[in-house]
């Protein structure tokens, strides 16, 4: 049925080759006896095929004999309404097997505004969007990604919820989902809640804003955390789209974590310890990578790769290689503080783009308060040396909303272009967005900015539109994003209220904001704005990244008094995670 509709047609929709398979590299197994695992991202095929996480674990389940992981992306417009037309369900590209004849889908979340489309994903893959209400038959539906550590707003969708490093515990998990196939639901849940990670939101209740467990069940669930990244698998075969992806280009995952402590960064808290891949590791592997795919550029993935111990060793051991084959080298994350022009001039001696620092905010103050840790003169002459050594095009990142912003903060933010456009850069542009205040970090605690302040941020910056082309962004979805973020289960009823009048959120021409504010109308609003204090309950408490809520308290008020905190790279923090995960950080010096 479901090669028939594709050959009958795939040619009445955009993109038809989302829907093929067959790549290159894609991975090919006799499903006989296979436990079957759909790993979903839910978006468009060229946004999940960029997404490093999972093709690392595509590739990593699949190097078990018993696993065959397949890939599902949520349908571009075209194809949903062609396929609900004609009853078509949601299919594996590998296999063209429906979903709902998986034994697990494992879902991707990577961003809040994609909540939608999870729930989209399930009503095309004919899986009844509550777990409580599937039966011993249905997937196994599993979540995993950044946004787990408050999947609150939409725990209701989720079966199992894997927290941390997947390379820790996930093999041991489908391997109980695997002996177990076949049991009843219950019990296979309840097996599954003993292994350290897993959270079951169907044996846990909220109470108050508190989420508590109803089980016999861990109070608290403690991220999973590998340590030594040395160790752990690297995708070597890496898949080659049918369609341009958004990152078109190998990845070798050169460290784990952050130790800069930013106070805004909830990558940067959640991912904590830092954990280095050494230079051989790298080097070789992502020599292995280029050979194996045919790419013309291999990114050094990281949080912050300009942090890592031996990167100039890294970039030396790769020259040569990447000289011959005329290959370029991309570092998709540079601190202004860290930048090295020497370095980035040798990875873009055979190709040269735009460079592109992150000062956050404009003024020193703010920069010291926000803990970014870095002064005017660092960004000035990191800009200035980037001009002189051949660049062109510069592009700033910069956030706004912070508490005790004053005008004087923001029009820094201008002034700071004006001296950069002195320079005489053919192009200088400037994203600012509003900031989202999100869960385990320091920021948790603040009163989110209604989206009107970026109009009042836009007035005060459209004076300095001639010295680079700013886009101030509305703060709309920033604002519902920062919503969700904080929010607990009584949101589950809002999403469910909006994905019936759209999805695809995350993109501009679908986002509706007066659908969202239609939506909300079910729930206080004015709840889940902040400010929030140490006392009070949050309902991502249960969920433990390994830094403590202590901690991120004192951040918030160090933020206050303007006073930083060190990197824990040179002095520890004590911000709990080493002691609380038994991890430390891992450098590869």
């Amino acid at each position: 049925m479901i090669l028939r509709f594709l050959n009958e047609e795939l040619l009445n929709v955009q993109k038809p080759a989302r829907y093929i398979g067959g790549e290159f590299n894609q991975v090919r197994k006799d499903v006989e006896n296979k436990f079957r695992i759909a790993l979903a991202f839910p978006d468009v095929y060229e946004v999940g095929m960029s997404h490093y996480g999972l093709e690392l674990l595509y590739h990593y389940i699949n190097s078990f004999e018993e696993f065959y992981a397949e890939r599902v992306f949520l349908p571009w417009v075209d194809m949903i309404e062609l396929m609900e037309k004609k009853d078509i369900p949601l299919f594996t590209l590998e296999t063209k097997t429906p979903v709902f004849n998986m034994n697990v889908l494992g879902i991707s979340i990577e961003y809040e505004l994609s909540y939608t489309n999870v729930l989209k994903l399930l009503e095309l893959s004919k899986i009844n969007v509550e777990s409580e209400k599937r039966k011993d038959g249905d997937p196994i539906v599993i979540a995993g990604g950044p946004v787990v550590f408050n999947i609150e707003p939409i725990a209701g969708v989720f079966d199992i919820v894997y927290i941390g490093d997947g390379e820790k515990n996930l093999r041991q998990l489908l391997d109980l989902l695997c002996e177990t196939k076949g049991a009843r639901r219950l019990d296979r849940l309840k097996e599954a809640a003993k292994i350290p990670g897993i959270y079951i939101p169907q044996f846990y209740r909220q109470r108050g804003k508190k989420v508590v467990p109803i089980k016999d069940v861990p109070k608290k669930i403690k991220k999973n955390a590998i340590g030594d990244l040395d160790e752990c698998f690297v995708p070597i075969r890496q898949i080659i789209p049918n369609v341009q992806s958004i990152h078109d280009r190998g990845v070798i995952e050169i460290s784990r974590g952050c130790t800069r402590g930013c106070r805004f960064c909830h990558a940067g808290y959640v991912y904590r310890p830092v954990r280095e891949r050494s230079k051989k590791n790298v080097v070789e592997n992502a020599k292995k990578i280029l050979k194996e795919t045919g790419y013309e550029e291999i990114s050094l993935l990281s949080l912050s790769a300009m942090d890592h111990t031996t990167l100039n060793e890294i970039v030396d051991g790769l020259l040569p290689y990447i000289k011959e084959k005329k290959i370029s080298m991309s570092i998709p994350s540079t601190r202004v503080d860290a930048f090295n022009i020497e370095l980035l001039s040798k990875i873009a001696s055979v190709r040269k783009r735009g460079i592109t620092l992150a000062p956050e905010a404009g003024s020193q103050t703010m920069r010291n308060k926000i803990n970014k840790n870095i002064d005017f003169n660092e960004i000035y002459n990191s800009a200035l040396e980037a001009k002189k050594a051949g660049w062109n095009k510069i592009k700033l990142y910069f956030m706004v909303g912070f508490p005790d912003e004053t005008e004087g903060d923001i029009k820094e933010i201008g002034e700071l272009l004006r001296e950069i456009k002195r320079m005489k850069f053919k192009l200088v542009t400037a994203s600012v967005n509003l900031l989202v205040p999100k869960p385990h970090t320091a920021f948790q605690f603040v009163k989110i900015r209604e989206p009107e302040y970026m109009e009042y941020v836009y007035s005060i910056l459209k004076n300095y539109k001639r010295y680079a082309k700013i886009d101030v962004n509305d703060g709309k979805k920033s604002f519902v994003e920062g919503i969700l973020s904080r929010g607990d289960r009584h949101l589950f009823r809002v999403i469910m209220k909006k994905y019936k009048m759209s999805y695809y959120d995350e993109w501009t021409e679908f986002f509706n904001f007066d659908e969202w504010i239609e939506s909300f109308k079910d729930i206080d609003l004015d709840k889940y704005k902040g400010p929030y204090s140490l006392k009070d309950d949050f309902p991502w408490d249960h969920i433990d990244s390994g830094v403590t809520k202590y901690f991120h308290w004192k951040e918030y008020e160090r933020f206050f008094k303007g006073e930083s905190t060190k990197d824990c790279r040179n002095v520890c923090s004590y911000c709990g995670v080493c002691q609380i995960l038994n991890v430390e950080n891992n450098l590869k010096i």
